[in-house]
């Protein structure tokens, strides 16, 4: 899937030049709710990107990218491109969740990232890197399988961990992102999502955690992904193609700037 993805990213940035996580199909029908009109904030960041008001790409120089394969498509992306980033480290694996993470080194179920060859725990990404800023993006290989509820309570325990091993890193926690309407199921689509992120928002107005809303970088006026956005309509429906991770860079070095 990350081969893929990656192709396909390289083929959508072929075409600017020129011109100037598996999930379970339990049923193609989403909840009413999905439907609710959700405003976008494409329109704020393309305004803030007019004003100049970004930071530096170097400004993540000492940042370190935590996430699951929504997360390894902006490492694609960023690969070897100071421009964009900067020189951020990134720490991913595909299916990567706030559970899996935790489970132990050894679990032969477990999901784990690597560090120049070796498997680490995603909780030790700052300690490991020396990061002094750690952006975080997991939750939509949770919520399928533990719901709301647990998966947020699972995602509290794993800051409280990565802060024991970094007392001082500075998080921004990332809103889970959105889906395709015809990728959506009863047990995950945009409204489950939603009320994740609303859950991760009110996490960060208490713990000192900074929250960044991606997903309404993303969402279109019905909440879902942007179909423009989506590079896998036919697969999981979740992933990004190369004009939408040009929205999500650009939302990030003005939200901090911010």
């Amino acid at each position: 899937m990350k081969k893929l993805i990656a192709l396909v990213m390289a083929a959508s940035l072929c075409a600017a030049l020129i011109c100037g996580c598996g999930k379970k199909e339990e049923s193609s029908a989403a909840p009413a709710e999905t439907a609710a009109q959700t405003p976008t904030q494409a329109a704020a960041t393309q305004a803030a990107v007019q004003q100049g008001g970004m930071v530096d790409p170097h400004w993540f120089d000492d940042a370190v990218f935590v996430g699951d394969s929504i997360t390894t498509t902006l490492e694609d992306f960023c690969f070897d491109d100071p421009n964009l980033l900067g020189n951020a480290d990134f720490v991913c694996a595909d299916s990567l969740s706030y559970h899996n993470a935790q489970w132990d080194l050894n679990d032969e179920n477990a999901v784990h990232p690597t560090i120049q060859g070796e498997t680490v725990l995603a909780e030790t990404a700052a300690e490991i890197t020396g990061a002094s800023k750690i952006f975080i993006l997991m939750g939509i290989n949770d919520i399928d399988t533990y719901g709301v509820e647990d998966s947020v309570a699972s995602m509290k325990e794993f800051i409280r961990k990565v802060r024991s091993h970094s007392p001082d890193v500075e998080v921004y926690l990332q809103s889970t992102t959105p889906m395709i309407p015809a990728k959506e199921t009863d047990i995950l689509n945009n409204v489950l999502i939603r009320q994740f992120d609303e859950e991760l928002e009110l996490y960060c107005n208490e713990s000192g955690c900074h929250y960044l809303d991606v997903y309404h970088q993303m969402c279109d006026e019905n909440g879902a992904l942007r179909a423009e956005y989506c590079v896998d309509p036919e697969d999981d429906g979740i992933h990004f193609t190369y004009d939408a991770t040009i929205v999500w860079v650009n939302y990030l070095r003005s939200a901090v700037a911010g």
